[in-house]
């Protein structure tokens, strides 16, 4: 076959086109994580497709970076495409935004470009939906957020869904006087349940048995209930004094968030440091079965408005949309 026509028949590897009916349900259900996001108070925003990649560079390390596609404009600047609707929307709301605004909650839903796998170039473009709340700390930012994610994954009506919940306040005790990129790494090592990586990271700060001691809760997960046991045992002692008060405030979180929401899906993982290297506080991931990977993502990072110039703590989560839309049960139910 002639190039020129063999052109003609491809688009571009690792991008989605949907159409017909595969994209008026899509729409549906745009309009209907819309819709919810509307009836909790956050508002709509549209964030750039490319802006300028120096902006974001230093919140970019390890994997991150790699994964971003890189543009030069005509003047010879260089860009970056939007790959995490977060960061993008991050920047704007430091430019508009005053701390007479605050609490400010936003919502998004648009596409996102980021190279996910060297085997799989299939996965590269994402249909990206999430909400944001600006300027609201503590406990009560992190209800708002983590309650509207376990309303999003009620809305899809997938069963044995289940969404970990974990901290990333847990890691600087792990590692006393550890850098960024130290820390980081160490996210990186626990969220692939690389033990043998987390226990020699643990063994340069701490004695052997420590280490293990401290590794063997890294990679608990279990029910609540379970999590209050963990709790009592590591009240006892055996573990640095300074780990107790992350783990007390997720506790404390999942007390509040018994007293309004079904809590047969949620697991404590604390293995869920954040899947990003802005993620500060309580994190969470979303996975449903027959997903490859987690299909909402959350948490706290209230240092990330401060990169920009308009300090505010920050909660928010993201959902790709379309990795959830094949699982739906009933389709009908996304009908207007």
């Amino acid at each position: 076959m002639p190039l020129k026509k063999k052109n003609l028949l491809q688009i571009p590897r690792g991008t989605e086109s949907i159409s017909l009916e595969e994209a008026l349900f899509h729409r549906r259900v745009t309009r209907k994580v819309e819709d919810l996001f509307l009836d909790h108070g956050y508002l709509p925003a549209h964030v750039p497709v490319f802006d300028f990649f120096d902006m974001y560079q230093p919140l970019l390390q390890g994997p991150a970076a790699d994964r971003v596609y890189r543009l030069i404009d005509r003047e010879g600047d260089l860009l970056m495409l939007r790959s995490d609707l977060t960061l993008f929307l991050a920047r704007q709301m430091s430019l508009i935004l005053t701390n007479a605004d605050l609490p400010v909650r936003v919502y998004y839903a648009d596409t996102i470009l980021r190279h996910e796998s060297r085997e799989d170039i299939s996965k590269n473009e994402f249909f990206q939906s999430g909400a944001e709340l600006i300027g609201l700390e503590g406990t009560e930012g992190d209800l708002d957020i983590l309650g509207l994610a376990m309303k999003v994954c009620q809305l899809f009506d997938i069963p044995d869904s289940v969404i970990h919940l974990g901290t990333r306040e847990l890691l600087p005790p792990c590692l006393p006087g550890a850098d960024r990129t130290s820390v980081n790494g160490f996210a990186e090592a626990l969220a692939r349940r690389s033990r043998d990586e987390v226990t020699e990271t643990l063994t340069k700060h701490h004695s052997p048995a420590a280490a293990a001691r401290l590794a063997e809760l890294l990679f608990f997960i279990g029910p609540p209930a379970e999590f209050g046991r963990l709790l009592a045992r590591v009240s006892k002692g055996g573990h640095p004094a300074d780990i107790r008060q992350p783990l007390a405030s997720l506790k404390h979180l999942l007390d509040n968030l018994g007293r309004t929401m079904d809590m047969s899906g949620v697991r404590i993982d604390l293995s869920e440091a954040g899947n990003q290297p802005y993620h500060t506080g309580m994190a969470f991931q979303a996975y449903i079965p027959g997903a490859d990977s987690a299909v909402l993502s959350g948490g706290r990072y209230d240092s990330l408005l401060s990169s920009f110039g308009f300090p505010a703590p920050s909660v928010g989560f993201s959902v790709l949309q379309r990795k959830i839309e094949p699982f739906v049960r009933d389709r009908r139910k996304m009908e207007p």
